[in-house]
């Protein structure tokens, strides 16, 4: 399921996996931000049940939530990875993604789609 939700200064996609229990959502801003320049638009809040993981699903949010960012004519994506928050599997898994850092010390890794 995907719901679109317009905002003041933002357009908000949020994509669900009920079945497999997974979800990702986006962001595009409409405004002056911390990614401007960088991306696009942001992916965030990836995330699959751990008795759903290591069976695809996590590879299909991600590639569904590009195609929404492209939909809306965009060409950057970024997604802001937190080692602390994260274990180095998840971003050793955006690298095979496609995702680089924007820059040496940013938590910010973007995709050109």
């Amino acid at each position: 399921m995907i719901q679109y939700q317009k905002w003041k200064d933002e357009i908000r996609i949020l994509i669900t996996d009920e079945q497999n229990y997974g979800s990702v959502q986006i962001a595009i801003p409409c405004y002056k931000c911390n990614i401007s320049g960088k991306a696009d638009a942001l992916i965030y809040a990836l995330y699959v049940d751990s008795s759903y993981r290591r069976k695809g699903i996590a590879t299909k949010l991600l590639q569904l939530a590009e195609h929404q960012i492209k939909l809306n004519g965009l060409q950057i994506a970024g997604i802001e990875f937190d080692k602390e928050e994260s274990d180095r599997f998840v971003l050793d898994w955006y690298f095979r993604s496609g995702y680089k850092p924007f820059s040496k010390r940013s938590k910010l890794l973007i995709k050109k789609l």
